[in-house]
């Protein structure tokens, strides 16, 4: 059986991350088992320190996109099997953009903007002990401005990366229309890979900013995120 090692619930997401929130969809959308470990200490046995990461067996996976391409590989009819080659690409595209841009926009909001550190301070950093807890915030959030300079998008204003984030989403609907999902009638890594992200924007209260109202603000990606909740994720409706 699969063994998944997330974070854990925050509210009605699955998970504060939208990449465990990605892998634990498609393990439900292609109705495989699997066991749940949940933990921010799960980080320090993480073989890449970062979560989600699976073991099926001996055999230990990370990183969302390792992971699905392993669990694609090991299954009889895959998620993507109905895409034509044309249609993988564009999802291939597609979650790349939401992996690595609109991903950092979620990031600034989060770590970034103070209102939200002082939730995101106390999820992560709260059960730290004395004297730790003084310090190692302020030293991750740090590392996190880092991070964000040196990806490009740090180097902008908070309204320029609000700006980035929407062409993101805004592309996002415009390729859903009015359909059930981004390829149809059927589900695909690409609708796993986007609930994880919107999921974090629609379903959670615990956050605001300003790339949250522009995402709650297409009807479409809203209706798509509530839809994959209640089929999916019932327990947490």
């Amino acid at each position: 059986m699969i063994e998944l090692f997330k974070f854990g619930a925050l509210g009605k997401v699955c998970d504060p991350s939208p990449f465990c929130v990605k892998v634990e969809t498609y393990l439900r959308m292609t109705d495989q088992p699997y066991e749940v470990h949940t933990g921010a200490h799960l980080l320090r046995s993480s073989p890449k320190s970062k979560l989600p990461y699976i073991r099926d067996g001996g055999k230990i996976v990370a990183d969302s996109t390792f992971i699905l391409h392993y669990l694609e590989a090991r299954q009889d009819e895959s998620l993507d099997g109905h895409l034509t080659p044309e249609q993988q690409a564009i999802a291939h595209g597609m979650t790349k953009m939401i992996d690595e841009n609109l991903y950092w926009t979620l990031v600034h909001g989060r770590w970034i903007l103070d209102h939200n550190w002082v939730i995101i301070s106390k999820l992560f950093f709260g059960s730290l002990p004395f004297p730790l807890k003084l310090f190692v915030p302020n030293m991750v959030r740090k590392n996190v401005r880092r991070r964000l300079k040196e990806h490009g998008i740090g180097r902008h204003s908070s309204q320029e990366i609000t700006e980035i984030g929407s062409w993101d989403l805004k592309a996002l609907s415009d390729f859903l229309g009015n359909k059930t999902y981004f390829f149809g009638d059927k589900p695909s890594t690409l609708d796993a890979a986007v609930f994880g992200f919107m999921s974090q924007m629609v379903l959670s209260d615990a956050f605001s900013a300003p790339i949250i109202d522009v995402a709650r603000s297409h009807a479409n990606l809203v209706r798509h995120t509530h839809a994959i909740q209640d089929k999916y994720f019932p327990e947490l409706v």
